[in-house]
């Protein structure tokens, strides 16, 4: 590219001609500069990551609670995440709540189990305790209300279908409910901000950490080749973001804040790639089921509470 400096140069050794010339290149160095600056400045907002704001972050952040299931048989504790979707309904992670088979579930593209059932009978409700907060300690802290119910999909493989709804006993008034996405799949080359008390790079499994935005690889059906993901229908990759305690943890459009997946299974969360969502819109009719159902119990707690404090 021909500099300022050298089109000055020229116009001062040869006189008047060159002097239109040299102008002449000269303004279309500038417009071929500005067309570069103009393409490089579509490019980069083609490819910038759309982050919520740290305000709705933070906000949005609230809404995601601390599952944790005791396991009678042996007196253990499983902690995950799960995001309050209605003051007293949680989505979260299938296997955070019904007793695990294998550790390490084998799935295809199709949404088919290589290593047989997953999943053996759901743990007991009352067994799933719900914790609010930015930190939480399960055997200090008191939990905010159980699960009376749990809703998911009549499988017992965690391919495609890794999600569930707890009803709980009693409402969150004062925790931010968040929406879901229902009516669109999230899209490769979407950004999404996970949420979850993996405590994020640090490792401090029961903190409350929003990542940062992360580029969607892959949606499903499919075969990640470069990270060796395999993805059913119903699923999808992102690069980064899965730590132990994650699990059942929102993916938040970084748009629009909504929950478009849930942390279902992946490498460690000092690994890139291979970390497996389950999109929320695939299971629309069991979320509106879920909502249906959490209200009815409530209307139900409401009135037996009222009953019980009617004169006699």
């Amino acid at each position: 590219m021909l500099s300022h400096t050298f089109l000055m140069d020229h116009e001062r050794a040869h006189g008047s001609s060159a002097t239109i010339e040299a102008r002449a290149l000269n303004q279309m160095t500038v417009k071929y500069v500005a067309a570069m600056m103009l393409a490089a400045s579509m490019i980069t907002c083609a490819k910038a990551v759309p982050p919520l704001t740290a305000t709705t972050t933070r906000l949005a952040a609230r809404g995601v609670v601390a599952v944790a299931t005791r396991h009678p048989d042996d007196g253990s504790m499983t902690l995950c995440s799960g995001a309050l979707v209605a003051p007293n309904l949680v989505l979260t992670a299938r296997h955070c709540v019904s007793r695990s088979l294998t550790a390490s579930p084998s799935c295809d593209t199709h949404g088919a189990s290589h290593n047989g059932a997953h999943l053996g009978a759901d743990e007991d409700p009352a067994s799933i305790a719900i914790y609010t907060g930015t930190r939480v300690d399960v055997t200090l802290d008191t939990p905010r209300a159980y699960a009376t119910r749990t809703l998911h999909p009549r499988t017992h493989v965690l391919c495609d279908a890794d999600v569930a709804f707890l009803v709980l006993d009693r409402p969150l008034d004062d925790v931010q409910s968040l929406s879901m996405r229902l009516d669109a799949p999230v899209q490769e080359g979407d950004f999404i901000v996970p949420i979850g008390f993996g405590g994020g790079f640090l490792g401090d499994v029961g903190t409350r950490v929003p990542r940062d935005a992360t580029q969607v690889l892959a949606v499903g059906p499919g075969h990640n080749s470069s990270t060796g993901a395999v993805l059913g229908p119903r699923e999808f990759e992102v690069d980064e973001a899965t730590c132990r305690g994650d699990s059942g943890g929102p993916a938040l459009d970084a748009r629009s804040g909504e929950i478009v997946g849930i942390v279902s299974r992946g490498r460690s969360c000092f690994t890139d790639g291979n970390h497996v969502y389950t999109r929320i819109d695939s299971y629309a009719s069991l979320a509106r089921e879920a909502l249906l159902e959490a209200r009815r119990l409530d209307a139900e707690r409401v009135a037996a509470a009222s009953n019980a404090h009617r004169p006699r």
